[in-house]
């Protein structure tokens, strides 16, 4: 899983947005563009909080199709790797009562450590800056804790300790299994008597809560098959095994993780200093404040010079997207049970409909049988015969095939990956062509031309997509990037 992530830096900031639109105004025009996402596929639950205020709770789509249940405010939810939050939080409430420091090297908790790993300390953990590669088996995989250990410890290193950055799943696993040797007590019930019932959270656990199950949402891939509910995997006792206990897996509620948000803002679960030290970790040398990774959040400036923090999560089933402006007191928090490229990004677009009170936001083409199909054919028609006579046979469609936008981006660069890159070109330019006006569309333009070396084009292609979405910080720093 690759993950970017959330939280709160700067507590003590006088907060103030210009959002340009009234609470219920904002409320209409995001209810309109969700209900209509929900016409295209979108499952799941959206809380919004504009100037300290919730604005927006609701549910859509279902939380399981069979028994015709919708999704709401209280579906519960697997957070994914929005768990490592907690176990962030978690590890610094344990330094708040003396018990350890991030400054601690791991060899203080686990015995025998080879010898390049005898280095690593907590804060290498919390910043994915070990070396540790990210995963030593499957999320619901059946492994105990001391097969767990050895595995992970066993692997070889990526790189020297506290060097790089690299996603770690097992990192943070470590770090439960640090919580649990450090506090002489399960994972779950620490978090719960020390994070969770403190921010009166009773939605928020493994199995404590003793989750309803018609309230656990079902998985749905994209062409609606069955994948279930987390909680009909296999699981150790109480919790997952130790490939997913504490690096994601956590269930909750877009309101529980409301009151996460809103106790942060407070001093009641952590101190004004360990906060600190959550958003403001100690960098590397070749680390700026414009974006890092702090100990469980992805933090960055946005393009009005204003501090954006963030955290998501995802099996490629399941999402969780958990998005704060700090400094415009602005929040976004998503759950979805069906994963999809049509959806993945929507806290960022509600954000820009509520920075940006012009916008207009884009509506996916719906993801069926019969789009599949024809965007599969143009694909093939393109690998086969070339860019030209793929948009003969588009000139030919019927009225109700439609080009799938987000697969065609997923193509052109899987094509580069297995080493075609002028086939790659093509399929983007098709996108491009048939979507003139798609930030996204033409954003993978400008990514293919970088690929393949030809900065010019992908400075141009790259540069219409931010007039069209300003608000895109990954593609300011491509072009910032080409411009050197």
């Amino acid at each position: 899983m690759k993950h970017l992530l959330i939280a709160i830096l700067f507590l003590t900031l006088l907060l103030n947005t210009n959002c340009g639109q009234t609470k219920n105004e904002n409320s209409e025009k995001l209810d309109e563009y969700l209900s209509e996402l929900e016409n295209v596929g979108f499952y799941g639950s959206v809380l919004v909080e504009i100037n300290g205020e919730k604005v927006f709770s609701k549910g859509y789509g279902f939380s399981d199709v069979e028994k015709q249940i919708k999704n709401s405010p209280t579906t519960v939810f697997d957070i994914g790797s929005i768990t490592k939050q907690f176990t962030a939080a978690a590890i610094l409430k344990l330094e708040m009562q003396g018990k350890l420091s991030t400054d601690d090297k791991i060899s203080k908790f686990f015995d025998k450590l080879p010898a390049d790993k005898q280095q690593i300390t907590i804060h290498d953990l919390l910043r994915h800056q070990s070396g540790l590669i990210s995963n030593v088996g499957r999320d619901f995989e059946k492994i105990s804790e001391k097969e767990f250990i050895d595995k992970v410890f066993n692997s070889d290193l990526q790189f020297p300790v506290g060097s790089s950055f690299s996603y770690s799943n097992i990192g943070y696993s470590l770090l439960a299994i640090i919580i649990e040797k450090t506090s002489n007590q399960s994972y779950e019930t620490y978090l719960y008597e020390n994070l969770w019932k403190p921010s009166q959270m009773e939605m928020t656990g493994y199995t404590r809560p003793a989750f309803d199950n018609n309230l656990v949402a079902v998985g749905y891939e994209y062409d609606n098959k069955v994948w279930g509910r987390p909680t009909d995997k296999e699981w150790d006792t109480s919790s997952p095994y130790w490939h997913l206990k504490g690096n994601g897996g956590i269930l909750s509620t877009t309101e529980d993780l409301y009151k996460w948000h809103k106790s942060l803002l407070t001093e009641k679960v952590l101190s004004k200093d360990a906060k600190r030290k959550l958003y403001h970790p100690k960098l590397r040398t070749e680390e700026t404040e414009n974006s890092y990774y702090a100990y469980g959040w992805d933090v960055s400036k946005t393009n009005r010079n204003t501090t954006q923090v963030w955290h998501n999560g995802t099996n490629r089933i399941l999402y969780a997207d958990f998005l704060s402006f700090v400094d415009e007191n602005v929040t976004f928090i998503m759950l979805s049970n069906k994963s999809h490229s049509n959806f993945n990004n929507l806290n960022f677009e509600m954000a820009r409909i509520v920075f940006n009170p012009n916008v207009i936001p884009e509506i996916p083409i719906a993801d069926n049988a019969e789009n599949r199909i024809f965007s599969n054919r143009i694909i093939t028609m393109i690998s086969e015969f070339g860019l030209e006579k793929a948009k003969e046979e588009y000139a030919k469609k019927k009225n109700t095939e439609q080009l799938l936008e987000f697969l065609m981006r997923d193509e052109g660069f899987n094509h580069i990956d297995n080493g075609k890159p002028e086939i790659a070109i093509q399929i983007f330019e098709m996108n491009a062509f048939v979507y003139p006006k798609s930030a996204k569309a033409l954003q993978g333009l400008g990514e293919g031309y970088m690929e393949t070396g030809k900065k010019e084009l992908a400075l141009k292609y790259l540069k219409e997509s931010l007039a069209i979405n300003p608000d895109n910080p990954f593609v300011n720093r491509l072009i910032k990037q080409l411009d050197k």
